[in-house]
């Protein structure tokens, strides 16, 4: 990674102070986080893409820096997300999501098409109801009990929660950056970021999984864009079938599995993930399939 960091910035939409880095110039390729993650976790991305695109990595509502806002549901994040890129004066992006994260950019796709030019999945929600038990059981904590939580793990110490979720998360966190620990761990002790996290897990979750009113998997063939779907081999969190089924729905979509990696396949298998990235992002659509893939559509 080079030594200059994206730069930081903040703008106002709807109301919201909103923070986000960019890098680089060119077209605008949009990063967005999952929950409990940062916006920071996409700085060695970023300096790759930078080469060739101006590279967007946005902090969402009440997470990491950005103003919360009540509505956490996915169509309304998205609804922010294209008033971020109108105030921002971009027509159009190749929009990268990851876990939730994922889930809104899937949400832009479809609610404002003309908006997104390439789609790219990273082991997003929204595209099937089996989750991790331990995802279901912070879906069912209640509200105060979420708050207590909360205010729990930002104390000091309670970052201790963190290298639990990462057993969780990561399958590898010894490849990790150590400026993204930093990050994370800076994270872990926001109690607004903490308190938005519980309350998506509580809009997308029930005690039968991932809620049916989230569910974007029966509508990806009304995404004609070229998609790429991206998914860690070990993922506990969201199961491998999901992706390839995401990406046999997708009109014009590939899959690129990353062997050795978990949840946040990017951070755990990062040059890996680089190689199914840049050519999907780099070459014309009608290029080859990244190296990294099964062979194009599953």
């Amino acid at each position: 990674m080079s030594e200059d960091e994206p730069t930081k910035r903040r703008v106002l939409v709807q109301g919201l102070s909103t923070l986000y880095y960019e890098a680089g110039q060119g077209p605008v390729v949009l990063l967005l986080p999952g929950i409990a993650s940062d916006a920071r976790d996409w700085f060695p991305v970023m300096d790759e893409l930078a080469l060739t695109h101006r590279a967007v990595a946005l902090s969402l509502p009440g997470l990491g820096g950005t103003s919360p806002q009540p509505d956490v549901r996915p169509v309304a994040v998205a609804s922010f997300v294209a008033e971020f890129l109108t105030v921002l004066d971009v027509d159009s992006v190749i929009a990268v999501g990851h876990s939730y994260g994922g889930l809104v950019v899937a949400e832009l796709a479809l609610g404002h098409p003309h908006m997104v030019s390439r789609l790219v999945l990273i082991n997003a929600c929204g595209l099937g109801r089996a989750v991790n038990p331990a995802a279901i059981a912070l879906a069912l904590l209640p509200e105060r009990a979420a708050d207590l939580a909360s205010a729990f793990v930002s104390l000091p110490g309670g970052a201790i929660a963190l290298t639990i979720s990462s057993q969780l998360l990561l399958r590898q966190p010894w490849r990790v950056p150590p400026q993204t620990w930093a990050a994370q761990f800076r994270l872990a002790r926001s109690r607004q970021s903490l308190r938005t996290s519980l309350k998506v897990f509580r809009e997308c979750g029930d005690i039968t999984g991932q809620r049916d009113s989230i569910m974007v998997s029966d509508r990806l063939d009304e995404i004609d864009v070229p998609a790429l779907v991206v998914w860690g081999a070990s993922d506990m969190l969201f199961p491998l079938w999901q992706g390839r089924a995401a990406a046999r729905r997708l009109p014009d979509g590939r899959f690129a599995l990353l062997p050795g990696a978990g949840h946040v396949s990017h951070l755990d298998s990062h040059e890996e993930f680089m190689d199914a990235l840049s050519s999907f992002v780099r070459d014309d659509r009608h290029g080859t399939a990244p190296t990294t893939s099964t062979g194009g559509r599953p």
